[in-house]
């Protein structure tokens, strides 16, 4: 598992800087539209993009005050938004298109869970890489209120907005002295990864074979 973080890590680091190049660009839309896009549903790199843009602030292409602005407004609007559509598709349609997912057992526990803690799931799944993508859709298509999602999804918005924002600000200055170092980490990291990919591919192929063969 360490392993797998480290290397995930790694990896995350050249995009991570890319984001940075697109940021240094185009500014605040970008920003505005990543964070809305991830809360409104959508796998977009919402929590990287925010990092991104506080860590640019200590060099004054953008401020902290309006980067954690343009953060929380655009989260809650997608994330209302979020939930006004899983209200007007409802559970069946969801299902039915994310069934894969969604299976009857795993929508029960969900309903189970937000009717006993409400607000305070919301709140904490904010902080869930995955699970907050798709936690307005999922709130809007169950039995919780809107003024209850509200209780926890704007404190919740508001403290993972000031967390990112910390954590891109003070950690840009260790990011400006790795860098020279993530250039060839980078590099060794893809060759590494296509070498696993084709061995997989290839181990998989050779049990169809064997299979087949008994």
């Amino acid at each position: 598992m360490l392993a797998l973080a480290s290397h995930a890590l790694v990896l995350a680091i050249p995009i991570h800087l890319r984001l940075m190049q697109v940021l240094e660009a185009h500014g605040y839309p970008v920003l505005a539209a990543a964070v809305f896009l991830q809360n409104f549903g959508l796998p977009v790199p919402a929590e990287a993009m925010l990092l991104a843009a506080a860590g640019l602030t200590r060099s004054g292409q953008l401020t902290v005050p309006l980067v954690y602005a343009v953060g929380t407004m655009s989260a809650v609007i997608g994330d209302n938004l979020g939930f006004y559509l899983g209200l007007r598709l409802g559970r069946d349609v969801l299902t039915q298109r994310l069934g894969f997912l969604l299976t009857p057992k795993r929508v029960a526990g969900v309903d189970q869970f937000l009717e006993r803690w409400g607000a305070r799931v919301i709140f904490f799944v904010r902080f869930i890489p995955g699970v907050s993508t798709v936690s307005a859709v999922l709130a809007g298509s169950s039995t919780l209120t809107w003024r209850r999602y509200l209780l926890g999804e704007v404190p919740g918005v508001l403290t993972w907005a000031a967390v990112i924002c910390a954590l891109g600000f003070y950690g840009s200055a260790w990011g400006d002295r790795l860098r020279p170092i993530w250039a060839g980490v980078h590099h060794t990291t893809w060759v590494v990864l296509a070498g696993l990919v084709v061995f997989s591919l290839v181990g998989r192929v050779l049990l169809r074979i064997r299979a087949r063969g008994s």
